[in-house]
């Protein structure tokens, strides 16, 4: 770990674990959720990336180990999308790669359309760019799960949902839904894999709680911020094609939210985009695979290094405690 690891940086108080060589090419880690955090992707990741990149995994407004929301604060996807921004100059990085996973994966589209000139490359994990079609996608497999457990009236109920609801709201209302009708098994939705889900949670248990942070309850008022925010709902294949850098999509094989429609959008988008699947990973293919999904991000990084040394490396800078 870094000499700056473990930080808060900008105004808002932004939470940043930092790893790696000062001068090794950047790459910015966005969580899921919303209001996931990074903790348990650092704990996987953190080692095995920080060998090759200077790695910045982020705390989002709100979340974890960054400072709460004041009581009558709002937040928006745009806010988020500007505290990147923010991040970059707080600690002196001219490029960086950006790699974004589930919902940080949407947000790491909008972010590099909207600064093309701060990002060298852009990697998504199984994102989620069109709602309503991952979560219709969802909800039939949630449905098959839920027939396998024997709920089968919860069963029936989210394949209706899934072949009548059209607007990605309601149907996301409907996919929180089967989740919750699954109960304890939900954990096996995301993650198929039994060991990776004792894995994950012996990482969770050992999350190191820091006074004044936002800690669990703010998690999950950034969560229904964001869930609040109409920008949330928006689709955003179109932007796929306004990317102007390279580009890496990492999906599982087993992955139930990048539906089929959404890795063709990426695939037309650009002959430079990237696809690299990972047959028995599930939605977190970097703690299903760790070392091969480390490996595939290292090797897109180093492969724009040439445009991140240099002045484009992070140039560590005192901004925060």
């Amino acid at each position: 770990m870094g000499a700056d690891a473990g930080r808060r940086i900008t105004s808002h108080g932004l939470y940043a674990d930092i790893r790696g060589d000062p001068g090794a090419p950047a790459l910015l880690f966005l969580h899921g959720g919303p209001g996931q955090g990074c903790h348990d992707f650092m704990a996987v990741q953190g080692e095995l990336l920080s060998r090759s990149v200077r790695l910045i995994g982020l705390d989002q407004r709100g979340v974890d180990r960054s400072a709460p929301l004041p009581e009558d604060a709002s937040l928006t996807i745009a806010d988020l999308v500007a505290d990147l921004e923010a991040v970059r100059a707080g600690l002196g990085i001219d490029r960086w790669v950006v790699l974004g996973q589930s919902f940080g994966g949407a947000l790491a589209l909008r972010y590099a359309a909207a600064h093309p000139a701060a990002v060298a490359a852009v990697a998504f994990e199984n994102p989620v760019w069109d709602l309503a079609a991952s979560a219709a996608a969802a909800l039939r497999r949630v449905a098959l799960m839920l027939t396998e457990r024997g709920r089968q009236e919860a069963a029936l109920t989210a394949l209706a949902a899934a072949g009548r609801e059209r607007d990605a709201r309601a149907l996301r209302a409907a996919y929180v839904a089967a989740l919750e009708a699954l109960g304890a098994d939900r954990e096996a939705f995301f993650v198929p894999s039994p060991a990776t889900r004792a894995r994950l949670a012996e990482i969770r248990r050992s999350r190191e709680r820091r006074d004044g942070a936002a800690g669990d309850d703010g998690s999950w008022r950034h969560h229904q911020a964001i869930s609040a925010d109409p920008g949330a709902y928006e689709p955003l294949l179109g932007l796929l094609p306004l990317l102007a850098a390279p580009a890496l999509l990492i999906t599982g094989g087993y992955d139930p939210l990048t539906t089929a429609g959404q890795r063709d959008a990426f695939r037309r988008a650009s002959p430079r985009n990237q696809l690299q699947e990972v047959p028995g990973a599930g939605h977190f293919v970097h703690a299903d695979d760790p070392l091969h999904y480390a490996s595939i991000v290292a090797d897109f990084a180093r492969s724009r290094a040439g445009e991140l040394s240099g002045p484009g490396a992070a140039r560590p800078r005192a901004t925060g405690s």
